[in-house]
């Protein structure tokens, strides 16, 4: 009977170290567990300007018969769109509660969701200040649109104040919405040492957010780059995403911005790039992936632009005509958006 309890007490204390050592290789990084896998539709998504979204505004899509922007969205087989507003950020000014309203109501009865994207203004009127506009006083915190809040596009997470800010309307996000999932839109890291350089989606600075997200939101572009080293758009989506992943601590992955110009109008580089048919190709590498991926805790991907919007003063990209698929309020559509609306349709 005692040799009988020593060897039971031997195979719990076995089982113990092993159970240890299996912890810290996971902690450390050593053994790769697989990430959370998400029970929703996978995110067939772009990004748009609210101007885009309302009636009657100098950039309103709209259907050939007259449907508005959702109707448009949900014959393209878009599901998701994460919102941006040009406007605030040039002038400080939001658009009334009727109007964030209309497009929340909108999209609930389309069956969309929406990441809310908030932002500081050029005036210097804080991220926290929308946050609380619109979450708050606007009463979108318990909209059912709501999908996602994007406490800030690419902030530079070096800065440590600006990440104190971002703690701060983590926090109050908490509080009001919390149904909805937090992430942070895409990131940079200053250089040390080299004021105003910086390491762009660099998956090693995951880290330093990681614990604000629920949701690891990149932004992936440069598939021109990459395709002079014959690698494809599928390809490098593929090298990119693996590396996020390696760095997400099993938190899901959502590809909150891709995209490629249509050679119609200059975009970062100041200068044409692309073509309608090497833009329609990099989504379908993109989409394709992301089809491969979902069982793996990628949530979806989210094209970058999906129409023309407000243009900032000085901006060489103008009115972001260089990145859209969709053209003439609606009534054109590049090869693009039939790549997206059968990705869609096949998901």
């Amino acid at each position: 009977m005692l040799s009988r309890l020593s060897r039971m007490k031997g195979v719990v204390l076995l089982a113990l170290l092993v159970g240890l050592l299996i912890f810290t290789l996971v902690k450390n990084g050593t053994i790769y567990m697989q990430p959370q896998v998400s029970s929703v539709p996978a995110a067939y998504g772009v990004n748009v300007d609210i101007s885009a979204m309302l009636p009657d505004t100098p950039y309103t899509l709209t259907t050939g018969s007259g449907g508005n922007f959702f109707d448009l969205a949900t014959q393209l087989g878009i599901n998701t769109v994460r919102i941006t507003d040009v406007q605030w950020e040039m002038t400080g000014k939001e658009y009334p509660q009727s109007s964030w309203q209309y497009v929340f109501n909108e999209a609930a009865s389309h069956h969309i969701r929406i990441v809310l994207l908030l932002l500081d203004s050029s005036r210097g009127d804080p991220v926290t200040q929308q946050a609380h506009t619109l979450l708050g006083t606007y009463k979108l915190a318990h909209a059912d649109a709501l999908w996602m809040v994007d406490l800030y596009n690419e902030p530079d997470v070096a800065n440590l104040h600006l990440m104190a800010t971002l703690r701060q309307e983590a926090t109050y996000v908490r509080q009001v919405a919390p149904e909805a999932r937090i992430t942070i839109g895409g990131w940079k890291s200053q250089v040390p040492g080299h004021p105003g350089e910086f390491r762009w989606q660099d998956p090693e600075d995951i880290p330093r957010f990681i614990d604000l997200v629920d949701v690891v939101s990149p932004h992936l572009y440069a598939f021109d780059q990459e395709t002079l080293f014959g690698i494809t758009p599928q390809e490098w989506t593929r090298s990119f995403l693996n590396a996020v992943r390696q760095n997400s601590q099993r938190k899901p992955i959502l590809l909150e911005e891709f995209g490629a110009g249509n050679g119609l109008a200059p975009t970062t580089s100041g200068r044409l790039t692309g073509s309608p048919e090497w833009q329609a190709r990099v989504y379908r590498g993109v989409l394709q992936e992301v089809q491969a991926e979902t069982h793996q805790g990628l949530l979806g991907a989210m094209a970058w632009l999906m129409a023309p919007r407000p243009a900032w003063s000085g901006d060489i990209q103008g009115n972001m005509t260089g990145w859209a698929f969709v053209l003439d309020h609606g009534h054109r559509l590049l090869a693009a958006a039939s790549v997206f609306s059968e990705a869609a349709a096949h998901a």
